[in-house]
């Protein structure tokens, strides 16, 4: 085999070629030699991975538990409009993301004239709906006079960003930023914020985390950070057409070597000259090197010889992950029209946050109702039976706008929590935890790297896990010389 030098490769990651030189091919799972790389995940960070590497000339079979491709990139391409369940949308910051969608010939569309469609007018609160001059007036609105007439979330989040201290986003690594790594909670009473503004703005519907106690200060800076650098790069929201899900798949078409689904990985041993996988159906694969690219909360339930390094284990036990869950309802007539207000609207009861989706053939056509649930009520909703969780949710649609009585049927739903692969929606860093991991969890471990959304710096969402898997890569590479 001949593997490409660093310098080769690292020409081919800046001109692009790494990606663009690939056969666009699918190869079905047959016996093969000695690999010289496995993949675990089929998700963005594994499958990047697995391209760059094939890029060099390296032999690799990627390993997958689920019975598909993208990991939390999940498209409901059996429910109307293809809702996305993981990974919504790409800004055109997201370079390596887009990049690699237009080298697999994926038409990218901009939805950000739609997305501005689902931003609701109206909340619910205590059962009721309320406009924005109704909230302003509200006895429940303990916000400053200035700020009455912004709704929960948006006073606490125009509050956290307007006061936000890192002047870039890669300074949340940086040891000045420590101090940073504290309670939430301990930043919006610091700012002002009463703790009934912080209860209804922020932990209902909550962004990161249960509750603002659990929540480091210093994650959700470097991500309204993050947001602002992307924001710089235009209002585009791009997403593929038919279903983010057709990235993933196109860049598993595009690999030479195997893409082994259902093949749940139980245990990993390395010794002097390679590393093993051994699967719960009994089979085992053997290569020089391992990229492990699965979140921690299945990480955990691997068992690796020898053990993994104390940071990680450490990581692996006490990093929690964001629980969140989506209810998805057909609607038989457009029943906004009728009470003439928008159908996506925030809540502090059980549907969460309702959104009317446009995925139709016009940006007016609502192709789906969505209600998602995060942190807490998440954590409740997940313990009811489905059809109860979702009988919940949808009297609480009726309740605050009759007129979708009739008009529901619940016709999908999703926990990502209760997904044995995932254990959750993205990693939440506690306070302290910033210091503690950040930065620390890609460290390579004998034969075995990783990668994944929480091992990147410098990204979030499709695109940190993208940057993960390049870095990874990299590494592998190199070793392989």
């Amino acid at each position: 085999m001949n593997i490409c030098s660093r310098r080769d490769f690292l020409a081919a990651l800046a001109t692009g070629a790494a990606v663009g030189a690939l056969p666009q091919i699918a190869r079905a799972a047959k016996p093969a030699p000695l690999a010289d790389v496995i993949v675990l995940g089929a998700g963005l960070s594994g499958l990047n991975a697995a391209m760059l590497l094939e890029s060099t000339g390296a032999r690799v079979t990627v390993l997958e538990a689920r019975p598909r491709v993208g990991g939390r990139v999940y498209t409901r391409s059996d429910l109307p409009g293809h809702p996305e369940i993981g990974a919504n949308n790409m800004t055109a910051g997201y370079a390596r993301a887009v990049a690699v969608a237009r080298r697999l010939n994926l038409d990218l569309i901009d939805y950000a004239q739609r997305f501005m469609l689902t931003v609701g007018d109206h909340i619910g609160i205590g059962g009721q709906l309320l406009t924005r001059t109704d909230w302003a007036a509200s006895a429940r609105n303990s916000q400053p006079a200035s700020a009455r007439s912004q709704f929960p979330a948006e006073y606490v989040g125009a509050l956290l960003a307007h006061n936000n201290p890192l002047k870039s986003a890669d300074l949340w690594v940086a040891p000045e930023s420590i101090p940073l790594d504290r309670p939430m909670y301990e930043v919006l009473r610091s700012l002002g914020a009463s703790d009934e503004a912080i209860a209804l703005g922020f932990e209902h519907n909550i962004p990161y985390g249960t509750s603002s106690h659990d929540l480091s200060a210093l994650m959700y800076w470097f991500i309204d950070a993050w947001g602002k650098v992307q924001r710089q790069f235009g209002a585009a929201s791009l997403a593929v057409r038919q279903g983010n899900q057709r990235l993933p798949e196109a860049m598993r078409a595009s690999l030479r070597g195997d893409v082994v689904l259902d093949r749940e990985v139980v245990g990993i041993r390395q010794d002097a000259a390679s590393v093993t996988a051994f699967c719960r159906d009994g089979s085992r694969f053997t290569a020089k090197r391992l990229v492990c690219s699965v979140p921690l909360g299945a990480l955990a339930s691997i068992d690796c010889d020898p053990l993994l390094p104390p940071l990680l284990r450490k990581a692996t036990e006490t990093l929690s992950y964001m629980k969140v869950s989506h209810h998805y309802f057909a609607v038989s007539r457009p029943y906004w029209k009728e009470d003439g207000i928008n159908p996506s609207m925030w809540t502090d009861g059980p549907a969460g946050m309702v959104f009317g989706q446009r995925f139709g053939d016009t940006d007016e056509d609502v192709t789906i109702l969505s209600a998602s649930q995060r942190g807490l009520m998440a954590a409740y909703i997940d313990r009811l039976p489905p059809t109860e969780a979702a009988s919940l949710i949808q009297r609480d649609i009726e309740r605050l706008r009759p007129a979708a009585v009739g008009c529901l049927t619940a016709v999908g739903a999703h926990s990502w929590a209760q997904d044995p692969f995932a254990t959750g929606g993205w990693v939440v860093f506690g306070p302290g935890q910033v210091a503690e991991f950040a930065g620390k969890l890609g460290a390579p471990h004998g034969r075995l790297h990783f990668c994944g959304e929480h091992t990147a710096i410098s990204n979030r969402g499709m695109e940190g896990a993208m940057e993960s898997g390049e870095r990874a890569a990299l590494e592998v590479a190199d070793a392989l010389q």
